[in-house]
């Protein structure tokens, strides 16, 4: 572990709170060091929050360090019977919200035996009524044990009125612990490690450049036909930079959530159509020309034609069917007509030319060139590429 990495486990350990860290500083290095403390049949800590796959990867962790016992995972498989001993049985336990609520109501688990309990993306709570109703219970019948919530969200703490106070109110800690890459530990650490970044820029495809200027016409459209039909609402945030940016729908729901009962059937359609078109917009560099096609070619439908606002009917909406098109089929030549001497002419059929993403054009460049840098060095080395979602990490495997 890394030096702001030891503080921040000490920080936990010595006092109950809850440890908002920057994304990207390890924060799954520090909940697998907790575990690995109370990993002794004389504790009961129970973990919350965590999904599957990252019960696995947590598990993966702890064997590999040779922690002994190795935590196990409570799901719907095990009867009661066989939760009551495994309680019993003591070490760490992964286990589901919605079987410990009915557990700790139903008093099959020894509340007051409980070491402690730690909450894994903690900005959550608010969300799941469950865990605090489940922090709440654990309170009432047990005074001593710990409660440590880690999140790697701070973003998620910005929106609402004191949502940090609300969020520790519910976990029932005193102790906020806050590590932002600028932190002094945290930036004389990393100074020591500086990554060597190397950006390539790309150019987008004719087609694709059409496509997205098409796009960005069609939201400007409708954000300018959103302003015209709510001339009482503050839409100064309401723009086309802001439409195209990530935090654009949840600034939409902060202004029309209390009075979207109040809007216009027009209005809630344009707040439709914006999701849409975004959509579009990335899609369009992030996936490969058929599912983009797919994607466009399900709106022409009578039916999603009828729920839009009208952009269906603009001009740069042909843009965007007919290059989208284009990229997967390619352009083909229109039959010649037959006259009255010659003989009928067959129209010129040619095979499907999808146009490639550039940017896995350039990830297969970069590849080749890692692999032979490694062949010269006559290395084994691992290359690790980062993808937006598993459908485009799917994607590129494929491509590969």
């Amino acid at each position: 572990m890394l030096e702001y990495e030891n503080q921040m486990l000490l920080d936990l350990l010595h006092e109950d709170g809850l440890l908002i860290v920057a994304k990207g500083l390890g924060l799954e290095r520090i909940l697998v060091s907790l575990i690995q403390t109370y990993s002794d049949a004389g504790n009961l800590a129970l973990v919350i929050g965590t999904s599957q796959n990252e019960e696995e990867y947590f598990i993966s962790q702890l064997e590999a360090r040779g922690v002994t016992p190795i935590p196990r995972s409570i799901t719907s498989d095990n009867s009661v019977s066989e939760r009551s001993l495994i309680y019993l049985d003591g070490g760490v336990l992964f286990i589901t919200s919605r079987i410990l609520v009915m557990d700790l109501l139903m008093n099959r688990i020894p509340s007051e035996l409980i070491t402690g309990i730690i909450v894994w993306k903690a900005h959550r709570i608010m969300e799941s009524s469950q865990d605090a109703f489940i922090l709440r219970l654990y309170r009432q019948k047990n005074k001593t044990g710990f409660v440590k919530a880690l999140t790697s969200s701070p973003v998620s703490f910005t929106a609402g009125f004191c949502q940090v106070e609300r969020v520790m109110r519910n976990l029932f800690v005193k102790k906020l612990y806050l590590w932002p890459r600028f932190q002094v530990d945290v930036k004389t650490c990393l100074e020591k490690y500086k990554p060597e970044v190397i950006e390539l820029h790309l150019q987008m495809t004719s087609s694709m450049k059409q496509m997205q200027v098409a796009i960005l016409d069609l939201i400007t459209e409708t954000v300018a036909e959103l302003k015209r039909s709510n001339r009482t609402i503050d839409t100064e945030e309401f723009c086309t930079e802001n439409a195209i940016s990530k935090s654009f729908e949840r600034m939409i729901k902060i202004q029309l959530e209390p009075i979207w009962h109040q809007l216009s059937t027009r209005t809630k359609q344009l707040v439709a159509d914006l999701k849409v078109l975004r959509t579009i917009l990335i899609y369009l560099t992030l996936y490969d020309c058929v599912t983009f096609y797919n994607l466009v070619n399900s709106l022409r439908t009578t039916e999603k034609a009828m729920q839009s606002a009208g952009w269906m009917l603009l001009n740069s909406t042909d843009t965007l069917f007919v290059n989208a098109k284009l990229r997967v089929f390619g352009a083909f030549k229109s039959p010649m007509k037959s006259n009255q001497t010659g003989p009928k002419t067959k129209p010129d059929i040619k095979e499907p030319q999808m146009e490639v993403n550039p940017k896995w054009l350039a990830l297969s460049e970069v590849l080749d060139e890692v692999k032979t840098e490694c062949e010269e060095s006559k290395r084994l080395e691992k290359c690790l590429v980062v993808t937006a979602d598993d459908r485009t990490a799917k994607q590129i495997k494929e491509f590969l």
